[in-house]
C-alpha cells in the first residue's frame, strides 16, 4: 500500500492486495473516507486535501496502515487548464515480459490487457478534468493494419475529447511493408509527423516526431529547429511533448535508447536559453523520471498497459505547471498491471515506478 500520486489538494492511494472488505481511510484525523473493496489490487483518490503534511490510517480486513504524504502547495495564480498524456499504448501486443511469457489474466475475455487499459486511463483522465489528451507513440504495437485498427477503434470511443497523436518507433517499425495511416478511426484522428503547435489558456502545447524509420532510438535533429522556433515564439510557458526520451550520457545506460544525448545536450541547452518556462516529456522506456536540466524540467512518463500502468495530467496554473502521475485504477486494468510487475524476474516493478518525486512534480 502506497500514496503512489500528489497533486494540489488530492492524492491516490494504491495497494497491491488486500481481502474482500471495508476500506477506511482517516487522513489526519477528518472525516473517515470508506469503500468496500471486492478483493485484490485497487486504488482510491482523496479529494479536498489542504496543502500540507498529511498522516494517514488506512483500516483494511488484514489490520491497520499508515502512510505520510506531502499535498503540495498548487503554483500561484489561477488554475487555467487540464491536459492528459498516455505514452506506449502497444495496441495489438500479445504476452508481457522480456521473452512475452506473463499472459493476460483479467477481464471478461472480451478485450486484451492492452486495449482495456488504455481505455479505462481515458476514461479516468477525462472523469479527473482533462480537456486534451496526447498520445506520445506506440499506439500500435507494430506497424500492422490490425494493430492500427485498434487505435481507431480506441479514439474513436472518445468522439468529443480532443486529441493530439505522435508517432512512436513500434508505430513505425517494419513488422509489415505498408504505410502508416495518416488518419485514425472515424474521427479521422491524424497522426503528427513532423511538428505541431496548439496555443490554450495558459500555455503552448508543442509535439514533435522524433521517430526514425525502421530504427528503435530517436533523434531530434529533424524538428529541432522548429521545436525551438515553436517554443521561444511562445506568450506562454510551454508543454513539449515527444516519443523518445532524452539520454544523459553518450551510451545508453538503460533499454531502449532514445534520443542520444550528443543531439540532445545541445538542444536542451538551447531551450533553456530561448525558453526557460518549458516542461518536456517523453514516454518510450516505460518508467517515470524527472531532472532539471537548467530551468528545464525533463520529464519520462510511463505505459498504460504494464506495471504500474499510469496516465499522466498537467494541471495549468497561471504561474507554472503542476504534472501528476496516476495508476490506471479501473479493476480489470490494476488487476492485470498489478500481474505484470513480475517481468524480468520480478526487476522490472522497482524499475518502472520512479520515485513519488519523479511522478508528482511542478514547474
Amino acid at each position: 500500500m502506497q500514496v503512489f500520486a500528489v497533486e494540489p489538494g488530492a492524492l491516490q492511494l494504491t495497494w497491491g492486495h488486500l481481502p474482500r472488505g471495508q476500506v477506511t481511510i482517516r487522513p489526519n484525523n477528518q472525516q473517515p473516507i470508506s469503500m468496500v473493496h471486492d478483493g485484490g489490487p485497487g486504488a482510491l483518490v482523496l479529494q479536498n486535501l489542504k496543502p500540507g503534511f498529511r498522516d494517514l490510517e488506512v483500516r483494511h480486513p488484514d489490520g491497520v496502515t499508515r502512510l505520510s504524504a506531502g499535498i503540495p502547495e498548487p503554483p500561484r495564480g489561477e488554475e487555467l487548464y487540464r491536459i492528459a498524456t498516455i505514452s506506449d499504448l502497444h495496441l495489438g501486443s500479445g504476452n508481457w515480459g522480456a521473452l512475452r511469457t506473463i499472459g493476460d489474466i483479467a477481464g471478461d475475455g472480451s478485450e486484451h490487457y492492452d486495449l482495456r487499459c488504455a481505455s479505462a486511463a481515458i476514461a479516468e483522465a477525462v472523469e479527473w478534468g482533462a480537456r486534451l489528451l496526447i498520445i506520445q507513440g506506440d499506439a500500435a504495437h507494430h506497424r500492422r493494419t490490425r494493430d492500427f485498427d485498434l487505435v481507431g477503434e480506441l479514439v474513436d470511443r472518445f468522439p468529443r475529447l480532443p486529441m493530439l497523436m505522435i508517432p512512436g518507433n513500434h508505430d513505425v517499425d517494419n513488422a509489415w511493408p505498408i504505410d502508416v495511416p495518416e488518419t485514425f478511426g472515424k474521427r479521422a484522428l491524424p497522426m503528427e509527423l513532423h511538428v505541431d503547435v496548439h496555443d490554450l489558456p495558459g500555455v503552448r502545447v508543442i509535439i514533435g516526431n522524433t521517430t526514425i524509420e525502421h530504427v528503435g532510438r530517436g533523434t531530434i535533429t529533424s524538428v529541432a529547429s522548429d521545436l525551438l522556433e515553436a517554443a521561444a515564439s511562445s506568450s506562454t510557458q510551454n508543454l513539449m511533448a515527444l516519443h523518445h526520451q532524452f539520454q544523459r550520457f553518450p551510451i545508453a545506460t538503460y533499454w531502449p535508447p532514445g534520443i542520444p544525448s550528443r543531439e540532445g545536450r545541445p538542444f536542451l541547452r538551447k531551450l533553456g536559453r530561448l525558453a526557460p518556462d518549458t516542461l518536456v516529456t517523453s514516454g518510450h522506456a516505460h518508467r517515470h523520471r524527472a531532472r532539471r536540466v537548467g530551468p528545464l524540467l525533463v520529464t519520462e512518463t510511463g505505459s498504460t498497459k504494464d506495471w504500474p500502468g499510469t496516465w499522466t495530467g498537467y494541471r495549468i496554473y497561471e504561474t507554472g505547471m503542476y504534472q501528476t502521475v496516476r495508476r490506471v485504477a479501473a479493476p480489470s486494468a490494476i488487476a492485470w498491471t498489478e500481474h505484470s510487475r513480475r517481468a524480468l524476474l520480478g526487476l522490472w516493478s522497482p524499475w518502472s515506478p520512479g520515485s513519488l518525486q519523479d511522478r508528482c512534480v511542478a514547474l
